[in-house]
């Protein structure tokens, strides 16, 4: 009887089972990478887009509101804008330091203004409104977050104590998702102008509601410069300054500038 010869099945060796191993490990883990890379990418761009849209909101609506400060109601044709209570005294447009409840001091973190928001002509409001309503507004850097002034009680108006360390202020920023690390304000851009001798004072500095009327006085002893009744007109603009970055991801951050034309120009006359 012939002999059969049994077939030898040959396996893989221990070296090509862990070069087979390896490359696998090798493309599992580049597609890892891959996803995770996309990832992270998309959360990087979700952060930018919410911290994009969080500044530049609250940037628009202080470019706004602040654009209306010094706003009279009772400016008809002919009146006189240097009897204007809106900006006149502790109602015109001021910028301070700050310092929050956690005791950081936020230079040139404030700006406090008034404009007549009812028509009512005046800094108090009518006996009718409620107490809440006010002409007083204003926006701070606080604790990593912008506030925004919302009312003023009556005791303040009375006392003439109305400023950024007092009233109701909220938040317009969500600090556990945005962290402003920096807002400024700042007005020495602002110009004076004498009208009578077209004469530009420069250099207005705080606090802006005496600025152009010392500029003037400090020309007073230029012979021709200004004279008693010389009329001066005074041209705000407020330059802020927002930077902040995504709470919890430092490498997402976002700075931007505006500039603020105050429409309602202040007016002087020189005695």
């Amino acid at each position: 009887m012939p002999v059969r010869l049994m077939k030898q099945n040959k396996g893989f060796t221990l070296i090509e089972i862990m070069i087979a191993l390896m490359l696998g490990l090798i493309i599992i883990g580049a597609t890892l990478n891959i996803y995770i890379s996309t990832i992270r990418s998309s959360a990087d761009i979700s952060n930018s887009a919410r911290l994009n849209y969080d500044l530049d909101s609250a940037a628009q609506l202080m470019l706004n509101d602040i654009r209306r400060a010094g706003y009279w109601g009772g400016a008809i044709s002919d009146s006189d804008a240097n009897v204007n209570p809106f900006t006149n005294g502790n109602a015109n447009i001021q910028i301070s330091d700050y310092t929050d409840a956690d005791g950081v001091l936020h230079s040139d973190g404030c700006i406090f203004y008034t404009y007549d928001s009812d028509n009512s002509d005046s800094l108090t409001e009518a006996p009718t409104l409620p107490t809440n309503l006010n002409s007083y507004y204003g926006f701070r850097f606080d604790r990593n977050s912008i506030w925004v002034r919302s009312s003023v009680t009556a005791a303040e108006r009375t006392a003439n104590t109305v400023g950024c360390g007092n009233g109701n202020w909220n938040q317009i920023i969500n600090e556990q998702q945005i962290s402003v690390t920096a807002l400024t304000f700042d007005n020495s851009n602002s110009q004076c102008l004498n009208v009578t001798t077209s004469e530009v004072y420069v250099d207005v500095t705080v606090p802006i509601d005496t600025s152009c009327a010392a500029a003037i006085a400090a020309a007073a002893g230029v012979t021709g410069k200004v004279s008693s009744g010389d009329t001066a007109v005074e041209t705000q603009q407020i330059d802020i300054l927002l930077q902040g970055n995504v709470v919890g991801d430092v490498a997402v951050t976002k700075s931007l500038t505006a500039i603020v034309k105050i429409r309602n120009e202040r007016v002087f006359t020189q005695p």
